[in-house]
């Protein structure tokens, strides 16, 4: 393995339209004294000796990124801050945004979803997966409800003798879709030489812009490692769901 670290990118300039939050949506409150953020960063101290953490945001960040300076200090995690290019929209312009700063291997991670059960391998399993040759991977998670894959990164996982393969993607197909995807995506990782086409055929299908069939190649056939359930804490539903369930 290189000696360089592998790079975390956490998108964390979005608006959070959709909750209408006073704060930032990964410092909303998930437990006593934690916020969202919190749960992504608990996945990555088991592997902070072998990661950097790329924070992407923008204007009035503040509160998120003393809270990402006090949780890196402790857990001994290099923090780099990156603004978003504000031509490229979405969590996959911030990574794009992020591009200087990739590693041998990256994974991006949502700060606003939350496993409902902690996976303290996950991140090392895939990037794992990365140096062992793959150019990509996805953490995906089995879903059949399909209001849940209308509205998500739906994937349509195949399994063959090598594990669970991509062969279809969609963000956010809409419900008459939905029936063709069977996974949503939580994550992914990419090796350097495979992320500029990676990253750019996700940025064209979250944009969801006219394509040749060839525009998605880069996304199909990627393997994928399976972690339990998880909540997108982007809604208002999805948040009181999320408290209902932790309640004692």
């Amino acid at each position: 393995m290189s000696a360089e670290r592998d790079t975390v990118v956490l998108p964390l300039a979005g608006a959070g339209a959709r909750l209408g939050l006073p704060t930032p949506k990964e410092l909303l409150p998930i437990g006593e004294r934690r916020v969202a953020l919190d749960a992504t960063l608990d996945l990555l101290a088991p592997h902070a000796s072998r990661i950097r953490l790329v924070a992407v945001i923008g204007e009035g960040r503040e509160p998120t990124v003393r809270h990402l300076r006090s949780r890196c200090l402790a857990l001994g995690l290099p923090l780099v801050l990156a603004f978003q290019d504000p031509s490229l929209p979405e969590s996959t312009g911030a990574v794009l945004s992020a591009d200087p700063w990739f590693g041998p291997a990256t994974l991006v991670l949502l700060p606003d979803q939350v496993l409902d059960v902690p996976e303290p391998t996950a991140v090392g399993d895939i990037l794992d997966l990365i140096h062992a040759g793959h150019p990509s991977a996805f953490l995906t998670a089995r879903e059949s409800d399909p209001e849940r894959l209308a509205v998500d990164g739906a994937l349509h996982l195949d399994d063959t003798a090598d594990g669970p393969r991509v062969t279809a993607f969609a963000d956010k197909p809409g419900l008459p879709a939905a029936e063709a995807f069977n996974a949503v995506w939580f994550g992914y990782a990419m090796a350097r030489p495979a992320a500029a086409a990676f990253v750019s055929a996700l940025h064209h299908a979250t944009m969801h812009r006219p394509s040749h069939p060839d525009t998605l190649t880069a996304l199909l056939g990627t393997p994928v490692i399976e972690i339990g359930p998880f909540r997108d804490l982007g809604t208002w539903p999805a948040v009181t769901d999320y408290w209902k369930a932790a309640r004692p």
